[in-house]
């Protein structure tokens, strides 16, 4: 039984697909060092700590040392680039990644953990889907200014407005760069509290699936994607005092899904029966898993142990039972 657990086990942790972790500016007391892959479900841990929070799981990944847990990041800024495994990001310190999970699940965690540490205060814990625009940015109201005068386009050259897949792009760097100019203001009020703030970008990944991931479109993109991400740092590093993790994560995850979906929507019902696809795994597995695994392993020894310690036992002549079982039994005048 312990066989087919281990085997279930290594079978849902297998990788979804690939992508790259970057920091582009860290807190002085956050050291990156290596070039270790990791999987993005160790990203909580790797957050929680650079907050000063504990961490939850146990990791072997050694990308990431604490110099002093008192002067810590006071925020976090994650550029989330969906359906791309790179955007050949030449600033900062990066590692392989492997996505095994879902990235709202790593705000979400982060979000649990803050509420649960400062159940009491307000803080900011923004993340926003660029490619839902403004109904997404004003939901929040530290930047509920934004669109209240006309956004200044961002500015290209190859790619074109007439294009579903290039307007949908360009409305994504316009949002953000937009973002960064407001923080640059300095609307933000910062205090003793975290903040998270979450900005996922989807439209690159378009544009590699229409033109080709050499193309001059795609080339100036990234581009764009670099300068942009660059301004939101600079801005954020300002607001905080430098005392600010700024990351990029870049994951193939959804887009392997994606192409997935599609040649299964070409195939009749009784391919789809025949493949037992399963789905991502609760996160709590690993620890139900090793309770059970060790606990069976502590019965199962304590079981043998005290089998043979009855086994072995000495009956003596002080009980009944035993002087019963004797050859010489002897009789009480």
């Amino acid at each position: 039984m312990i066989f087919f657990m281990s085997l279930a086990f290594l079978l849902i942790s297998t990788v979804h697909g690939a992508g790259e972790f970057s920091v582009i500016h860290h807190a002085p007391s956050l050291l990156f060092k290596g070039h270790e892959a990791l999987r993005e479900s160790t990203l909580k841990e790797v957050y929680a700590a650079s907050l000063g929070f504990s961490t939850e799981h146990f990791s072997t990944w050694r990308g990431m040392y604490l110099l002093d847990p008192f002067d810590v990041a006071q925020a976090i800024v994650t550029v989330y680039v969906d359906g791309v495994s790179n955007i050949d990001h030449q600033k900062g310190h990066r590692f392989p990644l492997k996505t095994d999970i879902g990235e709202s699940n790593i705000f979400e965690n982060l979000e649990r953990r803050i509420d649960e540490h400062y159940p009491e205060e307000k803080t900011n814990l923004v993340r926003i889907e660029l490619s839902n625009g403004l109904e997404d940015v004003r939901k929040y109201s530290v930047f509920e200014d934004i669109g209240s005068s006309k956004i200044e386009q961002i500015k290209h050259r190859v790619l074109r407005l007439d294009l579903e897949e290039d307007r949908r792009f360009i409305k994504e760097m316009t949002l953000l760069n937009a973002i960064a100019k407001e923080v640059k203001k300095g609307t933000i009020t910062k205090d003793n509290v975290p903040d998270v703030f979450w900005f996922e970008v989807s439209g690159l990944h378009a544009l590699i699936d229409l033109y080709g991931d050499n193309s001059t479109q795609v080339i100036e993109a990234k581009q764009i994607l670099h300068e942009v991400i660059l301004r939101l740092n600079t801005a954020f590093v300002k607001l905080y005092d430098g005392f600010v993790l700024t990351t990029v994560i870049t994951s193939d995850a959804s887009h392997t899904r994606r192409g997935r979906s599609v040649l299964a929507s070409g195939s009749d019902s009784s391919d789809k029966t025949e493949y037992n696809l399963a789905s991502y795994y609760n996160p709590d597995f690993p620890v139900m898993f090793n309770i059970i695994l060790w606990f069976g392993v502590v019965m199962l020894f304590s079981i043998i142990a005290i089998c043979m310690a009855i086994g072995n036992m000495d009956p003596g002549r002080d009980s009944i039972i035993y002087r019963m079982t004797s050859t010489r039994m002897k009789k009480d005048n």
